[in-house]
């Protein structure tokens, strides 16, 4: 089951050779997907779309016009997607509590074509 969201932020990455690129703004596109060997006995679903919906537009509402830099405390490396992909994922766990167990990729893409994704560790 994959939930996509939206939001607008400026991140800087730092490059190669140390010193970071511009600051720049992106609409960023973000898909949390879920995925379990059984369905809801109630519902017949992997998770709740609803809840999930409710959650990531929480997130997403956090990160909007921000500086992801700042906001993920990636001020040392930068907010790379795959950083902003794990800041996101781990805010998505913390709302959906218990419901989060299911979480199995966050995809992140800042241009149209180029994503990164977390996958939370499984034990």
């Amino acid at each position: 089951m994959t939930v996509e969201g939206r939001f607008t932020a400026r991140h800087a990455v730092r490059l190669g050779d140390g010193e970071f690129e511009a600051p720049h703004e992106h609409d960023w596109t973000v898909t949390a997907t879920f995925r379990s060997d059984r369905l809801d006995p109630v519902m017949g679903v992997v998770i709740d779309f609803l809840a999930v919906q409710e959650a990531l537009r929480a997130v997403t509402r956090g990160l909007e016009g921000g500086e992801l830099n700042a906001l993920t405390d990636s001020t040392t490396t930068g907010a790379s997607a795959e950083r902003v992909a794990e800041f996101i994922a781990r805010a998505l766990m913390r709302r959906l509590g218990g419901e989060s167990a299911g979480l199995h990729r966050l995809a992140v893409s800042e241009a149209a074509g180029c994503w990164a994704a977390w996958y939370p560790n499984r034990p």
